[in-house]
C-alpha cells in the first residue's frame, strides 16, 4: 500500500510534460528493439548482412572480426584481419547486394542478396576452395536464416556442360566425361552487378587429348534468379 502510494505521488509530482517525456522515450526504446530485431534477419544491404551474420553461417570470422572489417572499409583501410584459425581473411568487394570474401589463400565466400517478388530478401551463399582446381558449394538462406536446399539450384551432371560433339571430337569428348565422373569439380562465379551465378566445370585433370576436346565443347552454364527461383539461362 506504501508502495502504491509513493508511485501514485511520484507520477503525480513528474507532471503531464515529464510522464509524457517518459511516455516518448519508452515508445523510442520500443522502436530500437525493433530496429535491432530487423538488423538480426536478412537485410536489404549487405553491410547490415555481414554484420549481423549468425556465426554458424561464418564459423572462421567472430562478429567481432565482421564489424572490425566494416570500419576498416568505412575509414578506407584494408579490410583485413585475422580469423580464428590464425589465417588472414580480407573483406575485398562490399556493395549494395554483394560480398567477396578471401578467407584464406585457398578460399573464398561470396553472397549475394537476391530480391523477391513479396519484398522479403534472401542471402545466396557461395563457398569456393582451391586445392589448387576450383570447387564450390552453394547454400540459400531465408530472412531468419533457415537454409531453403528446395530451393537451391541443383549441380547439374556433367552432360549438360557439354555441346553436342562432332564425330571427329566423340571418342575423346566420352573419355573425357568418363575421366571427370569420379572427380567432377564445379566453380561457382557469382557476378557483382546481377542475381546470375556462372557454373564452370573443372577440365585441369583430363589428359591432353581430352583436354584439347574439352576446350572446344566445354561450355559454362548460367543461372539467374528471376524473384521466384533460379531459371537456366540458354
Amino acid at each position: 500500500m506504501a508502495l502504491m502510494a509513493a508511485t501514485a505521488v511520484s507520477a503525480h509530482s513528474l507532471g503531464d510534460e515529464s510522464v509524457a517525456d517518459l511516455a516518448k522515450a519508452d515508445t523510442v526504446s520500443t522502436e530500437e528493439e525493433a530496429a535491432v530485431d530487423v538488423t538480426d534477419s536478412v537485410s536489404h544491404d549487405m553491410a547490415d548482412v555481414f554484420a549481423s551474420l549468425p556465426d554458424s553461417i561464418l564459423p572462421l570470422l567472430s562478429s567481432v572480426n565482421r564489424r572490425d572489417m566494416l570500419d576498416f572499409i568505412a575509414n578506407g583501410m584494408d579490410a583485413r584481419v585475422y580469423n580464428l584459425l590464425k589465417e588472414e581473411t580480407t573483406l575485398k568487394v562490399l556493395n549494395n547486394d554483394y560480398a567477396l570474401l578471401e578467407m584464406s589463400q585457398q578460399s573464398r565466400v561470396e553472397m549475394k542478396i537476391l530480391q523477391t517478388t513479396d519484398s522479403v530478401p534472401l542471402l545466396a551463399l557461395v563457398r569456393t576452395v582451391e586445392a589448387p582446381a576450383a570447387d564450390s558449394h552453394f547454400e540459400l538462406y531465408d530472412a531468419e536464416w533457415h537454409r531453403l536446399e528446395w530451393l537451391e539450384f541443383q549441380r547439374p551432371a556433367i552432360e549438360d556442360f557439354w555441346l553436342p560433339a562432332p564425330d571427329s571430337l566423340a571418342t575423346d569428348a566420352a573419355n573425357a566425361k568418363l575421366s571427370l565422373a569420379d572427380l567432377c569439380l564445379v566453380e561457382i562465379k557469382v557476378s557483382p552487378d546481377e542475381p546470375v551465378f556462372e557454373l564452370v566445370l573443372d577440365v585441369s585433370v583430363l589428359a591432353e587429348k581430352e583436354k584439347d576436346a574439352a576446350k572446344l565443347l566445354v561450355h559454362p552454364l548460367q543461372y539467374l534468379w528471376d524473384g521466384t527461383a533460379f531459371r537456366k539461362r540458354d
